[in-house]
């Protein structure tokens, strides 16, 4: 296993936390993968490292059939808890337990960054239609609000953050192969109480992994940041979106 997926493997190991405290994405995003997909009741979707179900429990009533995949088995069980008429089942981005071009489009939220993409590009094109839809999308603190640079130098972000924010992946997914690569950009915020923002920071990869020493004097600098704001307070993301269409002989 690579050294960025047992990361992951490590600090993806709470579902049920991770569901309470990640926030949901903009309307406007999931919007926006409709129209350009044109989903709808017929449509057959996947959603590939579907973690807890926040993105497929939005994007589901916009669909015919949505199948996930995930590697954990602590993100599947409150996939399943949350979401139980759901198939939900165990693969990985460069092992789908899909048919070939069984798929009408394939999601990845808040997970592409820890894919082998070159690989799992591939694997994706293997289960979508000719034609068929690839969307990513992240939802990223906003850093240029002060206090939320404040936070992520407090949670450590700046120097221990598992891949860079903002990369843009357009060159990366045309050589999947896939064309008409797009990349918008939407605006979105989570209210949290004092308790809630804690949580939301103890669903990071690299902090749910420390032990339990460092975990502590690491929470213990975030607090600091915490307590001089407002309870609740709204959490400014900027949500990175891409859409893509599979390529055809």
């Amino acid at each position: 296993m690579s050294e960025k997926k047992e990361l992951a493997a490590q600090g993806f190991n709470d579902g049920a936390r991770y569901d309470a405290a990640r926030p949901s994405y903009p309307d406007e995003a999931i919007e926006y993968f409709v129209a350009t997909f044109a989903l709808d009741n017929r449509s057959r979707v996947l959603d590939l490292g579907a973690g807890t179900g926040i993105f497929s429990r939005q994007l589901i009533p916009h669909v015919g059939r949505l199948i996930a995949v995930d590697p954990s088995a602590s993100m599947r069980e409150a996939f399943r808890a949350a979401t139980p008429k759901v198939e939900v089942l165990d693969g990985s981005d460069v092992n789908i337990p899909l048919e070939t071009a069984s798929a009408d489009a394939v999601f990845v939220a808040q997970a592409f960054h820890w894919f082998d993409a070159p690989l799992a590009l591939s694997e994706i094109h293997r289960v979508l239609r000719p034609g068929g839809g690839l969307g990513l999308i992240w939802n990223e603190r906003d850093e240029s609000v002060n206090w939320v640079h404040e936070l992520t130098r407090a949670m450590q972000w700046d120097t221990r953050a598992p891949y860079l924010v903002g990369t843009d992946h357009s060159l990366v997914i045309a050589q999947g192969p896939f064309v008409d690569v797009r990349r918008v950009k939407f605006q979105t915020a989570q209210t949290l109480t004092h308790q809630g923002l804690t949580q939301r920071v103890l669903t990071t990869s690299y902090i749910a992994a420390m032990s339990d020493e460092e975990r502590r004097r690491t929470m213990d600098v975030v607090a600091t940041v915490i307590e001089q704001l407002p309870d609740p307070v709204e959490l400014p993301y900027v949500t990175d979106v891409y859409s893509a269409r599979a390529s055809t002989p």
